[in-house]
């Protein structure tokens, strides 16, 4: 083994022993607890495949990712702070899932891949009845930001930032899981219950309080079989539409590629997410 090689793989170690003695959140994220177990790996010789992937994902979900968010979020505030006096009409734009909402509850659950069974939690879930049960908690840094834009509990004054929801979540009818409801037709109304419902009620309980339907921005329902704009696409035109309201947009925040491109925006800050790709 070359001096160059040896060096590369003793850092790599090192990395990865840092990451796994580093102290756990004060609220451990599901499978953390299985973080100390897993075998560490010289990946310059040995090739990669899926479950060894898995496990580097779950480490640094553990280790790395609640503090990068939390660098993104420090800049984009002390930016917000900054612009929002300076210009007229101030907004901010915001993606939901993995930005606004954490879904690592059933990310984990379903090993990264969202299947199409229901949400008991002791089977594979879909992401529809998932997100029915309103249980994504919000991505602290994010609320915290959230709440600065709307002068939640400011201390001094305060300019207040309109705050604008833009997901790639679809508009729908009204839904109920099947291991709730087997027959939609005889379900109390109370379980039936459409995506707009379900976004803004988890919004709202999770801690983005003022949130209204006005400032949720959902892509119209699909139809099988037609063609649709890509998220990319779909995005831009509702921050176009924000800014025909004689909006600013001082700050557009996603996890996403998709949610950032296309300009109308002064700034954009990307949040990691090495979970799941939208294009």
């Amino acid at each position: 083994m070359s001096m160059l090689h040896r060096c590369a793989c003793v850092a790599i170690l090192a990395l990865l022993s840092g990451w796994l003695s580093a102290r756990a959140a004060a609220d451990t994220p599901l499978g953390c607890d299985k973080v100390s177990g897993l075998p560490v790996v010289d990946y310059l010789v040995a090739p990669q495949n899926l479950a060894l992937l898995k496990q580097q994902l779950l480490i640094y979900r553990c280790q790395r990712y609640d503090s990068e968010i939390a660098m993104v979020l420090q800049e984009a505030q002390t930016w917000i702070k900054l612009r929002a006096p300076q210009v007229s009409n101030p907004a901010v734009v915001l993606d939901i899932d993995e930005t606004s909402l954490s879904n690592w509850k059933r990310i984990y659950q379903d090993e990264y891949y969202p299947f199409t069974s229901a949400c008991g939690f002791t089977q594979k879930c879909s992401d529809m009845d998932w997100q029915w049960t309103e249980q994504a908690p919000a991505v602290e840094p994010v609320l915290d930001l959230y709440k600065l834009a709307q002068c939640i509990d400011a201390a001094s004054h305060c300019t207040k930032v309109d705050v604008f929801f833009v997901t790639g979540r679809h508009e729908g009818d009204k839904y109920s899981p099947k291991e709730i409801c087997p027959e939609l037709d005889k379900c109390a109304p109370s379980l039936l219950r459409s995506p707009r419902d379900w976004t803004l009620g988890n919004l709202q309980k999770s801690g983005f309080k003022n949130v209204d339907d006005h400032h949720l921005l959902l892509r119209p329902k699909h139809t099988p079989g037609s063609v649709e704009p890509t998220v990319s696409v779909y995005k831009t035109d509702q921050r176009i539409k924000i800014e025909q309201l004689g909006k600013y947009i001082v700050a557009n925040v996603g996890d996403q590629y998709s949610d950032l491109v296309g300009l109308h925006a002064e700034r954009t800050f990307k949040l990691p997410n090495p979970f799941y790709f939208i294009p």
